[in-house]
């Protein structure tokens, strides 16, 4: 079976990362043509450009071709597109897809390691706020036992204070009681004055 292989060069200002390639290779498939590859390079006055190299029987490469420029993605800006006869080597579609698994394996793994390494950094810091939070505890628990010598001291004291007012009370209640049999006394020892005095005429 005869093959056609043609060159397709697509420039434009916007037709890198906008799912360009993946979008061919939606309609190579579709099409049928059994050998596809499409790379993205940069211009020196940064316009982008994809070049697609396709293989298959006539009537696949007249599908892929026909309406090429007007079906584009939605995002992508395109200036010019130009389909060349190619003689080279071109790779087959399924060995194109695979190459695109390897590229987004490729880009993923450094996104990855990038995340493994945030995680990590958030993991030691994390491990830090805990570390901060023990010894915080560890003073909060130094501090509640300083608190709770501070009460048993102040409960001591009121212990003793309320001793010293029993002692106090203690005390007046002696001094009153002797102070009452004192002045009693003194009354009775009057009054054996007064009834001898009257005795002896001395008081009327």
């Amino acid at each position: 079976m005869t093959t056609i292989k043609n060159k397709i060069i697509i420039e434009g200002p916007k037709v890198h990362d906008v799912g360009y390639r993946v979008f061919l290779l939606n309609r190579a498939l579709q099409s049928g043509l059994i050998g596809f590859s499409a790379f993205n390079h940069t211009l020196p006055d940064n316009m982008q450009q994809i070049e697609i190299c396709i293989e298959g029987d006539p009537e696949s490469i007249e599908e892929y071709t026909t309406d090429l420029r007007e079906d584009i993605p939605v995002h992508a800006i395109v200036d010019t597109i130009s389909i060349q006869p190619y003689q080279k080597r071109v790779i087959s579609i399924m060995d194109y897809m695979h190459l695109v698994q390897v590229e987004q394996l490729d880009k993923g793994i450094p996104a990855i390691l990038s995340i493994q390494s945030s995680q990590e950094k958030m993991l030691e810091k994390q491990d830090q706020m805990l570390e901060k939070q023990d010894r915080m505890l560890e003073k909060q628990d130094l501090m509640l036992k300083k608190q709770d010598l501070m009460i048993g001291k102040q409960d001591e004291m009121i212990d003793v204070q309320k001793q010293t007012n029993k002692e106090i009370q203690t005390l007046r209640y002696d001094l009153k009681t002797e102070m009452n049999e004192r002045f009693n006394k003194i009354e009775h020892e009057l009054e054996q004055v007064k009834t001898a005095l009257q005795k002896h005429g001395i008081m009327a």
